[in-house]
């Protein structure tokens, strides 16, 4: 359970304050590994949002969680019993073909009607998230969008880009893109994009992940990321970025999750598969990051 920096240099003796921030994250990575207990204790009492599945439904048991799915009678997102933890994760499935919803080819659960998920500019939250890839997942000539952090569009826009999203890239790696707009009307134009890759796509594998995000559409941004698989523990940090990581929305404009699978070239055309199939488990969100560890049920 890596703790963010400043956790760090609380517990940490002052002469090791010195250590680069890679260093840092490998000493925090092994320390971690003492307070797993602890963590595990309080982590799902005190997250804001914590979805295990663990009931064995599609919306692990709250009715606001939402789906933009196709197509009956064929299930699109439902319960599998392949977890990270516990018994149960859930599974987006796709096809080359299926009905487009909500402008788009996906199979997607949201929090769009969970409030206390939702973020704006001057929000510090951090988000944890396990993501499976069969070990028959194929290389594709293009990405698979599996998780968003998709902000409402203003009166004066007439769409909006997520404020981040992260992917499955054809050169085999973890991709998470950044958009961000200090205009208070913003078109595709004037968004700037930023990618960083995070890390090698392993099928077969559990990745673990862990955001923290101090969201702004200016230079007080900052995204710290974790990462890890299940055959491969310890957590190392893979992304430390500072600038503009979103929009500079209305009063009452806020951004909420979306995870499953958005095949963005499928709007307009075949690809090098046909079929898409993918599994979440333990997506959570608070305010440290055991709260939101999801190598922990």
């Amino acid at each position: 359970m890596t703790p963010p920096l400043p956790q760090v240099r609380k517990l940490l003796p002052a002469a090791l304050l010195a250590l680069t921030a890679t260093g840092l994250a490998t000493v925090d990575a092994s320390a971690s590994a003492s307070a797993n207990v602890s963590a595990h204790a309080r982590a799902e009492s005190a997250a804001i949002l914590r979805l295990t599945y663990e009931n064995a439904s599609r919306t692990s048991g709250n009715p606001k969680l939402g789906f933009n799915e196709c197509c009956a009678p064929r299930p699109s997102i439902q319960v599998d019993d392949l977890p990270r933890t516990g018994k149960y994760a859930v599974r987006s499935y796709l096809n080359y073909g299926d009905k487009m919803v909500a402008g788009g080819t996906r199979a997607e659960s949201h929090t769009m009607d969970i409030d206390a998920s939702h973020f704006r500019s001057g929000d510090t939250v951090y988000y944890g998230f396990s993501i499976y890839l069969p070990s028959t997942w194929q290389s594709d000539s293009r990405e698979d969008i599996v998780f968003q952090w998709k902000p409402w569009r203003d009166t004066c826009e007439a769409d909006k880009y997520p404020s981040a999203f992260l992917s499955v890239q054809p050169n085999g790696k973890w991709r998470l893109r950044v958009n961000s707009d200090s205009k208070a009307c913003s078109t595709p134009d004037s968004v700037h994009k930023t990618s960083y890759d995070l890390a090698d796509v392993k099928p077969g594998q559990w990745h673990d992940f862990v955001f923290k995000y101090v969201w702004s559409y200016g230079s007080q941004g900052r995204i710290d990321a974790w990462y890890q698989t299940h055959k491969s523990p310890g957590w190392r940090q893979v992304l430390s970025a500072t600038g503009p990581n979103t929009f500079n929305d209305e009063d009452d404009t806020e951004g909420y999750l979306k995870w499953g699978l958005y095949k963005p070239a499928w709007n307009t055309g075949p690809t090098d598969v046909n079929s898409r199939t993918i599994f979440h488990d333990n997506i959570a969100v608070g305010k440290s990051f055991s709260e939101v560890n999801p190598a922990v049920n």
